[in-house]
């Protein structure tokens, strides 16, 4: 059903609009990275949207697949990394992202889809781009490893007890919001694409909510109050 990637791309259409506007404001890196990658995720839903509405093509399905399924967990990485606050390390998940990203954009665009039928759901990745190809495996490379840096920022912020609670607590929505993401994934391969959508739908309003509480200014206490 088209309503559910349509919705998924709404809810990542406004949320990408929000954390962008407050990176104009604000100037800050996990602003810029999350927007990006919430940008991605309304991408990628449109192109599920319209693929499953009308069929899909070579084009849209190199869309849906950069978008949704490799680059845009490795802009969430960045903006956790970026929390951090640890200026070297930012920089260098900056190169390393943008070297990511020409790569994936240049394998995706150079290689050949083959989906025969036009299908109204998701084809399989395997499928598409062929078996054991380099272009299948991308999401394996890239998204999975981001993932994983994703989750340990979250683990390991609670427990350095270097970083105010609501940053904390911010990461760990982006953790659990990512991984609600990763579990849609499967599904995606395995042409489910409603339910793809929905998991995609949920995951992005609980990481929109970490979001906000990641990037919150600190509430300056009450004379006399203890800070949070």
């Amino acid at each position: 059903m088209i309503v559910f990637p349509a919705v998924a791309a709404l809810v990542s259409t406004i949320f990408a609009i929000q954390l962008l506007t407050s990176y104009v404001h604000r100037k800050r890196l996990p602003q810029l990275a999350w927007g990006i990658a919430m940008t991605m995720f309304a991408v990628a839903s449109l192109a599920v949207a319209a693929g499953i509405s009308g069929g899909w093509d070579p084009t849209l399905y190199r869309i849906y697949w950069l978008f949704g399924a490799i680059l845009n967990v490795p802009y969430l990485a960045l903006g956790s990394v970026a929390l951090l606050g640890r200026k070297p390390l930012s920089a260098a998940g900056i190169v390393l992202v943008f070297v990511v990203t020409i790569l994936a954009i240049g394998i995706v665009a150079s290689t050949s889809v083959h989906i025969p039928g036009a299908p109204k759901n998701i084809p399989r990745g395997s499928a598409a781009w062929g078996k054991g190809t380099t272009t299948a495996k991308l999401p394996t490379y890239i998204a999975i490893p981001a993932y994983v840096i994703v989750v340990l920022i979250a683990i390991g912020s609670s427990r350095g007890g270097k970083l105010p609670a609501h940053r904390i607590r911010g990461n760990w929505l982006i953790a659990i919001g990512a991984t609600i993401v990763a579990v849609g994934g499967p599904l995606a391969r395995y042409g489910r694409g409603a339910a793809f959508s929905i998991a995609l739908a949920v995951g992005v309003v609980v990481m929109y909510l970490g979001f906000r509480l990641a990037s919150r200014a600190p509430r300056t206490p009450a004379p006399g109050e203890a800070p949070a």
